[in-house]
């Protein structure tokens, strides 16, 4: 099982949620971590295990697109060894082209994503999918999204990140159901070693989450 620890941040700052509203998300306390300054918390993060894969979600540019994201910039220079996955709401296939490192994966949020079309012709582009779902929906302005083939999609439970309550099977369903053929990694809900055994038995190879992390409650093995 492959551990992505998931970063969310907001005002240059790591926050975490107090519900599923993202407005609502505040710094994160120092009883979990002893920053939220982004670059040192990777540092921490990579002190609990060395991690080669993190998750980051700006939430800012997920709001408002940034076209020169400097924060973003600069956590991928910091960290060249490691690989990002990003989600920074890239609403057109346009906006891709201003990073040029070559440590992050992009990812095409449903959620805020609109420009299927061009995508879908673009084969050589490499990204994850995230299929949004919040309220047992997809967030998403077009279904275009379903003429893709992503590689890997990502089942985001809005509703369950940040919190404890265990597996959404009926959203991991959702998304087998509209790709069948797609390596699905698993975000929100997770609470316990028995959810990554789980996960694992249901052929999901891998996992973003944080708080189990923080916690110290997990076993760490890739396999």
């Amino acid at each position: 099982m492959k551990l992505i620890p998931a970063i969310d941040l907001k005002n240059s700052k790591v926050v975490t949620p107090n519900s599923s509203d993202r407005s609502n998300y505040q710094e994160i306390s120092l009883k979990k971590s002893p920053t939220s300054d982004p670059i040192q918390f990777i540092r921490y993060l990579l002190s609990i295990n060395n991690f080669n894969t993190i998750y980051l979600a700006d939430l800012d540019s997920i709001e408002d697109f940034k076209e020169n994201n400097i924060l973003l910039i600069e956590i991928l220079n910091n960290y060249r060894d490691i690989h990002f996955i990003v989600d920074n709401g890239m609403r057109k296939l346009s906006q891709l082209s201003y990073l040029n490192n070559n440590n992050f994966t992009q990812i095409i949020a449903t959620e805020t994503f609109i420009d299927y079309e061009k995508l879908y012709k673009a084969s050589n582009i490499n990204y994850i999918l995230s299929l949004d779902i919040k309220n047992k929906k997809i967030l998403t302005e077009t279904e275009e999204y379903r003429s893709l083939k992503p590689k890997k999609t990502i089942c985001m439970n809005l509703d369950d990140v940040g919190k404890r309550n265990g597996l959404n099977i009926e959203n991991i369903e959702l998304c087998k159901n509209i790709f069948p053929e797609t390596k699905l990694i698993y975000s929100g809900g997770v609470g316990t070693q028995e959810d990554l055994i789980s996960l694992n038995n249901m052929n999901i190879k891998e996992v973003i989450l944080l708080t189990c992390i923080l916690n110290k409650e997990i076993t760490y093995s890739e396999s």
